[in-house]
């Protein structure tokens, strides 16, 4: 009770401090990453260029990063999102919007839909972040274009003069700036492409990974879930897909459940949802039931062209963040656990994934579970900005889930998969990173971004995330105040 009652003073504290200049506390999503700092919210650029100038800053846009990317120890950080930066401003001429820094992805997507009938082409779920502050850590959904940063065609930054700079698809440099992680900051403005609302044919099944290439044809943006503690020979999934409304018939479905059936699973799965949250012992024998039943269920709606998610629901508006009907309680893990994630390519998922399912369950005995799902976001295209995670090949997005005191056990499993697919990138708002993501990256690619970073910012006082400086190999981490009473920095 007394961790309950710690947690609920300090979201009240956080809630408080909205807006406010001066000492305070900053964390991650999920309170993994945190600091207290120096805050600062801009009210307006000449301000936020007045201030970048003073000492060593680094730049939050309501920290979504499980990582701590965007936490840096005992630097004042300017609070992006709380600021005065707030420009939205649609141009239908060339169907792009402007957008600015103090902007939420929520804001942005209701401006969009409420005054030009207009979307993004892809986003994530956590409204609450900064658009801006999304785009440095790589967030994507699925489908066509899936990396959010693949639609900026123009951005403005400050560099460590506080003087702009705008640089505009095509220039040199803008397929590194787009998606630098951290590295190039305070960004003060984007343009983004946009496309217009409309709905589509939204199927839901529960089946088996054998199926998957069967129950994916004909859809233009598919979503699994595995349920981990299945057979690993054929594990459960749930699967999303979405299709034009035109295409309608060349996307199928799991084969229809008896009425019957189809109730006893929903009425099941309900059930289970709740249990998986709290009791993670009851996962494993919980999902071998799921299995032995083999439960069938599915579902085929036509989305809203209203819904501020990915275009998941047949509602308008937000879903509470969450993923259709038949997965939806699935995806609660993200509020109740830790998430690491990263990337692999398309055809090697399924390998991926069984090769989890069995390194998983070989640590119960240590005591670790994984939450109720393994999570597959399929990118099909690929993206400009030379960082984001599909930018040379179609990539699949795996993300693991647990407790929060058992991440470590998710970097481990990661490390584990790097070693079996050397072709595995990071997530920069998820993945454990390091230097052996370095190769994958391109080293002359990341090379490159430091020499930006080096040409823009030469007064050394933009900081990023030692998480970040260690994947660099850009020197030691940032001291916090431990390290500084202790005498080791």
């Amino acid at each position: 009770m007394m961790g309950y009652y710690r947690r609920y003073c300090e979201r009240r504290a956080d809630a408080r401090a909205v807006g406010t200049n001066g000492k305070r506390w900053i964390r991650t999503w999920i309170n993994v990453f945190r600091t207290e700092t120096e805050a600062r919210v801009p009210q307006d650029e000449a301000q936020l260029a007045q201030l970048i100038c003073e000492g060593e800053f680094s730049c939050v846009g309501k920290s979504h990063s499980y990582n701590g990317v965007q936490v840096v120890p005992s630097v004042t950080a300017m609070m992006m999102r709380e600021g005065g930066l707030t420009t939205l401003a649609y141009d239908p001429a060339s169907e792009t919007v402007r957008v600015g820094a103090s902007v939420s992805v929520r804001d942005l997507k209701v401006y969009l839909r409420d005054e030009h009938r207009r979307g993004l082409h892809n986003a994530g779920n956590y409204m609450e972040q900064s658009v801006i502050g999304a785009l440095a850590t790589g967030t994507h959904g699925f489908g066509p274009r899936a990396v959010m940063a693949d639609a900026i065609v123009e951005l403005t930054f400050l560099d460590g003069s506080g003087q702009r700079v705008t640089l505009k698809r095509g220039d040199p440099e803008f397929a590194y700036v787009a998606l630098s992680f951290g590295t190039i900051a305070p960004i003060v403005e984007l343009v983004l492409e946009t496309k217009p609302l409309e709905s589509y044919v939204s199927v839901s099944s529960m089946s088996r990974l054998s199926k998957l290439d069967e129950l994916k044809q004909g859809a233009l943006a598919v979503n699994w879930a595995v349920m981990p503690y299945t057979n690993p020979e054929d594990p459960v999934i749930m699967l999303h897909a979405l299709a034009e409304c035109d295409q309608a018939g060349a996307i199928a479905t799991h084969p229809k459940a008896s009425g019957g059936s189809g109730k006893f699973a929903a009425w099941f799965l309900r059930r289970y949802y709740k249990l998986d949250r709290f009791l993670p012992k009851l996962r494993r024998p919980m999902q071998r039931i799921i299995d032995w039943l083999d439960l069938k269920q599915s579902e085929r709606v036509i989305t809203d062209p209203d819904d501020l998610d990915y275009l998941y629901d047949p509602q308008p508006g937000l879903k509470e963040n969450r993923a259709p009907s038949i997965t939806r309680g699935l995806f609660s893990t993200t509020y109740t656990g830790y998430n690491l994630a990263f990337f692999v390519p398309l055809e090697k998922a399924p390998a991926v994934v069984k090769f989890i399912i069995r390194e998983a369950d070989g640590l119960r005995d240590l005591g670790f579970f994984l939450k109720g799902i393994i999570s597959v976001r399929e990118m099909p295209g690929e993206a400009g900005p030379h960082f984001a995670a599909n930018a040379e090949r179609p990539m699949a997005a795996i993300d693991l889930f647990a407790d929060p005191r058992d991440y470590a056990w998710l970097e481990r499993l990661q490390r584990l998969v790097m070693h079996y697919e050397p072709d595995t990138r990071p997530h920069f708002g998820k993945s454990a990173l390091g230097p052996e993501f370095c190769k994958t990256l391109d080293t002359v690619h990341l090379a490159e971004l430091m020499r930006i970073h080096r040409r823009y910012y030469p007064q050394g006082k933009l900081m990023f995330s030692e998480r970040v400086r260690a994947m660099l190999d850009v020197g030691r981490p940032v001291a916090g105040v431990p390290a500084a009473d202790a005498g080791l920095a």
